[in-house]
């Protein structure tokens, strides 16, 4: 029996890379150029931005068990199963974006004072979160559609899509932010609408990219009978998913939580150091979703040997240029931290974090990489497990100890979070290296 052709890392990387780095950028482009407005806006957006990110974690998991069955049943050669799990993806994430966003409308108030938000950013943020948060159901659909393209090696046509949305979101916030083309000057709440009109167009496009490259319809036969065990299928991988993702996110609130407690400065300080972080993460991400592309083909043609060795060398390249970037970042901290802002208290608070952001970004492609592959693969409990354990034996608490007891501040955080991504690294290498994932697969 012949091996199974799969493309190449670096075929699937590059697209990957380039589109989660705009993805990134249209979810950061705000703070930026927000820098420009006030730093109260960037830190007002920054905290809220940290509630929406529970979002992506939420969608995420239909998106993830959407990828995951897509690859395995296109390594299989099943052209209807995939047609309906595509179809029950978009259903599923259309639902969640209502419901979120309804939440996110009516809850608002409970949820921007449980993260302890200073009231004065509140009142800043306020629409810009009702935006963004209620109008969520633009993004679900969109990375659905990603993520079916990815799974059939076809990421370069969403990179395409991100550029345009990413050219749509800036112009729309250079209108709102510095009066482009007459326009009021609306601050956060501009950039709401913004975010949510290029949204709103790169979901329809998306949608159409999909169809046409996926050669998908929606059609009758995919619901006669409904396919509930597609259903079935997207939760088993996709609820300890979430619950992993999600514990990941509450934990980052009950941290930022602890910053709030630090004042207005140590909280943009924050936002721009994750902003710092969420680029740096992006290689790392882009081969990690790469690797689970090949992984999850090879494991649904039986060639799991091929697939392990997959996993290994791409976590060897992934430590080197996360290693790489990140120590590149530190030596240009000043430089980099420039462009933000000139606030002499956000440098001095920001700059003493960057040399450990190293120990905490090799730590985590360590994760990134391996978790990956083990869910591809079909092994969806144990990342769960040891993420939930972690998060709040080791990052939480210690976040704690080192910045309020100890008064670290945001260094104490950083070297809690790394402590937390390395003993999660640790644990991943070894399940991997077992090999008991090898008769997890869902065909």
């Amino acid at each position: 029996m012949s091996e199974l052709k799969i493309k190449s890392l670096v075929s699937l990387t590059i697209p990957i890379f380039f589109e989660l780095l705009l993805i990134t950028i249209v979810g950061n482009v705000d703070t930026v150029m927000l820098g420009h407005y006030s730093d109260e806006a960037v830190g007002a957006v920054g905290g809220i931005s940290q509630v929406l990110n529970i979002q992506n974690a939420i969608f995420g998991f239909i998106n993830l068990a959407t990828s995951i069955l897509c690859a395995q049943f296109i390594g299989g050669k099943n052209k209807k199963k995939v047609h309906e799990v595509i179809t029950v993806a978009l259903i599923l994430n259309l639902i969640l974006g209502l419901v979120l966003g309804a939440f996110y409308t009516f809850g608002w108030k409970i949820i921007l004072n449980l993260i302890q938000l200073p009231k004065e950013l509140i009142a800043i943020g306020k629409i810009y979160f009702l935006l963004v948060g209620g109008l969520c159901v633009f993004q679900a659909l969109t990375l659905t559609c990603g993520a079916v393209m990815k799974s059939h090696g076809n990421p370069k046509e969403m990179l395409y899509v991100n550029i345009g949305v990413n050219i749509l979101n800036i112009i729309g916030n250079g209108m709102f932010i510095f009066g482009w083309l007459g326009m009021p000057i609306l601050g956060p709440t501009g950039v709401g609408i913004s975010t949510v009109v290029s949204r709103a167009i790169g979901c329809v496009v998306a949608f159409l990219v999909m169809s046409k490259y996926c050669r998908f319809k929606f059609r009758r036969k995919f619901f006669k009978p409904f396919p509930f065990h597609v259903i079935k299928h997207i939760l088993s991988i996709g609820i300890p998913t979430a619950g992993e993702n999600l514990a990941w996110n509450i934990g980052q609130l009950i941290i930022m939580s602890f910053v709030n407690t630090m004042g207005a400065t140590m909280i943009t300080s924050r936002t721009y150091l994750m902003l710092i972080a969420s680029f740096i993460m992006t290689f790392s991400i882009a081969l990690g979703h790469g690797t689970a592309i090949q992984v999850g083909q090879l494991v649904g043609a039986h060639e799991t040997d091929r697939a392990y060795s997959k996993c290994l060398k791409s976590l060897y390249l992934s430590i080197i240029l996360a290693f790489c970037v990140t120590t590149l970042v530190v030596i240009f901290k000043v430089q980099i931290m420039d462009f933000f802002t000139h606030n002499e208290e956000i440098l001095s608070a920001s700059l003493k974090v960057f040399p450990f952001m190293i120990l905490l970004e090799v730590g985590r492609v360590f994760n990134i990489v391996i978790i990956n592959s083990l869910h591809a693969a079909g092994d969806i409990k144990f990342p769960m497990f040891m993420g939930i354990i972690f998060v709040f034996i080791v990052a939480v608490p210690f976040s704690y100890i080192f910045g309020i007891n100890l008064g670290m501040g945001l260094v104490g955080i950083w070297i809690a979070n790394a402590m937390d991504e390395w003993c999660r690294a640790i644990a991943m290498l070894i399940r991997w290296r077992s090999k008991k994932w090898e008769n997890k697969s869902f065909i």
